[in-house]
């Protein structure tokens, strides 16, 4: 054989390696680009929901934020003196990223949409970062998960707390922040090996513990939501990745290490959460963790799936044969699929997933949703918010084992697999819109407010859900302060006192008659039809106990008969009756009298 030959052999050879076949499999550049493109028209989407509907949907617990962050800005303190707190502190709070915004824009409900606007760019940031390891990118999954999150849900008369919590009040954007920023960094620890840089796994472990220290210092319930079941699934991870032996678990330097470290976070920030209680916090109830409410096992857990699919969007009253109808049969079963179903395979199928981080979601999954759920059931929560954890997580565990689906598919399959989601994600899009469209622009104070400034009354008091509502929504123009809402027996409720007011969500300066002297006026709700059914049904779910007497948000209402001493002027304004006093001073003197006699 000659020398060319030879020589020419080994050309041929790298020739024939350097072409590659084409790729075929999974959605490819152009099917992501396509569903990333998907998910930017629905985060527009998302936008004009929040810039058109908020308005119609505000109440005053969304009021806080505003409230809160201009009292920072007047006082230039993260605490301002006299805030009175209730569930938690708010030391990271989205209010923070109102400060800076409400300097350039006077309109406080313009300058809370755009907060909530800014909130949702943050979480798809870190949805991005969580996903996007350069080890182990997957923007098919990120993209998948963001479309799924963006989702709005609604009842038949109103958004449900899904969409209140994540679009209108905003208040679960950052705890999804921190778990979807704890799964990105634990993400990364687990693809780890020796030949990375040193000052980078500290850098790691640095960053998970600021970003778990943080919500400690608001709510010791983030230990429930998210730092025991990490410690929990890292150690259940690892056990199971070193084929099932408790001395190669001890061994692991990064497993004891992540985990030790998690729970010194959560000694210190402990620590710190009961200092900043003691210093600030006027309400310690924690009231969502007493078991008193225990009524049945097999209620509670009816009541946990009931709430469950309405987090999911399963609209209540819905004839089957009609549009609404149909959204109650998809979303009922997409949350029975993405909350039972998939979890459970998944579980079953965990050493057919070749991918580390995916193992680790499923077993995260599994033992964030148990520990919650064990609450939920054992404490008989009621509100669905208590869930949206449940929520995020099964949402993301779904996006990640779609996304290793698709890989394994041919491209056209891959690509419609994805558009099936998006069809989805738009159908909820196009209800939301259409089933809602006649509050788009609603301002529902607007009427109130022009009543007020007619007949120069800028100052007063209602129950706390007619309260500060009305205050945020006329940008400061009328205050009103919330006095305390009384449990309402039989259909009946206490009447209102202006000087009692409860230790939640305001500031005690803000009463001080020396600061608003002159006329002032007490915010009465008319009786309506809907309080006589929101009764029934109180009593339907609850019975009618004395000790678990109904409550609802807008109950007839009525003031103390000392007060009509003072002769106020009777004015009426839609479901709203006025009475006007002419010495805000002695009207409080009055309220503080009858506080302290009875």
């Amino acid at each position: 054989m000659s020398m060319e030959s030879v020589s020419k052999k080994p050309v041929e050879k790298r020739k024939k390696a350097a072409v590659k076949p084409v790729e075929k499999w999974g959605p490819g550049r152009s099917g992501e680009r396509l569903l990333l493109a998907c998910m930017i028209a629905l985060f527009v989407s998302v936008c004009g929901i929040i810039f058109l509907f908020t308005k119609a949907f505000f109440h005053s617990d969304s009021a806080f934020y505003v409230q809160l962050a201009l009292e920072q800005i007047k006082s230039g303190k993260l605490f301002p003196p006299g805030m009175c707190y209730s569930t938690v502190l708010f030391v990271r709070s989205p209010n923070l990223l109102l400060i800076p915004i409400l300097k350039v824009i006077k309109d406080w409900m313009i300058a809370r949409e755009i907060m909530v606007v800014v909130m949702w760019i943050i979480l798809i940031l870190a949805t991005m970062y969580c996903f996007m390891p350069k080890k182990d990118r997957n923007l098919a999954a990120a993209v998948i998960a963001c479309m799924l999150l963006m989702n709005p849900y609604q009842t038949a008369d109103v958004a449900n707390e899904t969409t209140d919590m994540l679009f209108f009040q905003g208040a679960y954007l950052t705890i999804f922040f921190d778990i979807v920023m704890t799964l990105g960094i634990m993400h990364r620890i687990i693809l780890l090996d020796e030949r990375d840089n040193k000052k980078y796994k500290v850098f790691l472990e640095i960053l998970l513990a600021v970003v778990l220290f943080f919500p400690l210092l608001g709510s010791i319930r983030m230990d429930m939501i998210l730092t025991l079941p990490l410690a929990a699934s890292i150690l259940i991870f690892y056990f199971l990745e070193y084929d099932q032996k408790l001395s190669r678990v001890l061994k692991s330097k990064r497993c004891m290490i992540t985990v030790i470290l998690i729970m010194v976070v959560v000694a210190v920030g402990f620590v710190c959460y009961r200092r900043l209680s003691v210093m600030y916090w006027n309400d310690s109830k924690g009231s969502y963790l007493k078991m008193d409410k225990y009524s049945g096992l097999w209620h509670s857990i009816g009541q946990f799936v009931s709430n469950l699919t309405m987090i999911f969007g399963n609209v209540e009253g819905a004839v089957f044969l009609s549009f609404p109808g149909l959204s109650k049969f998809v979303n009922y079963f997409a949350a029975l699929a993405l909350v039972f179903v998939i979890p459970a395979v998944a579980l079953v199928r965990y050493n057919r997933h070749g991918n580390r981080f995916t193992r680790f979601l499923i077993i995260y999954t599994w033992v964030s949703n148990l520990l919650v759920a064990g609450v939920f059931i054992a404490c008989n929560q009621w509100a669905p918010r208590y869930l949206l954890s449940i929520y995020l997580d099964d949402i993301f565990l779904f996006a990640v084992l779609l996304s290793e689906y698709m890989k394994k598919r041919e491209r056209l399959t891959a690509v419609c697999a994805g558009l099936l989601i998006v069809m989805y994600c738009a159908f909820c899009h196009v209800y939301f819109w259409g089933h809602y469209k006649d509050k788009i622009g609603v301002d529902p104070s607007e009427e109130l407010v022009s009543f007020l400034d007619e007949h120069d009354l800028h100052y007063g008091y209602a129950s706390f859900w007619n309260a500060s509502v009305n205050s945020v929504l006329s940008s400061g123009k009328v205050i009103v302060l919330p006095t305390r809402d009384y449990d309402a027996e039989n259909g009946k409720r206490k009447a209102y006192n202006p000087s009692d007011y409860r230790h939640w969500l305001l500031n005690e300066r803000w009463y001080d008659p020396a600061s608003h002297p002159g006329k002032c006026f007490v915010l009465l709700k008319n009786f309506a039809v809907d309080d006589e059914k929101n009764r029934e049904q109180w009593i339907k779910d609850h019975g009618d106990d004395p000790e678990n007497p109904w409550i609802d948000s807008t109950p007839p209402e009525d003031i103390c008969e000392e007060f009509y001493t003072l002769n106020p002027q009777k004015l009426e304004c839609g479901d709203y009756t006025i009475l006007v006093f002419e010495d805000n001073e002695e009207l409080r003197a009055l309220g503080d009298e009858i506080k302290g006699a009875k």
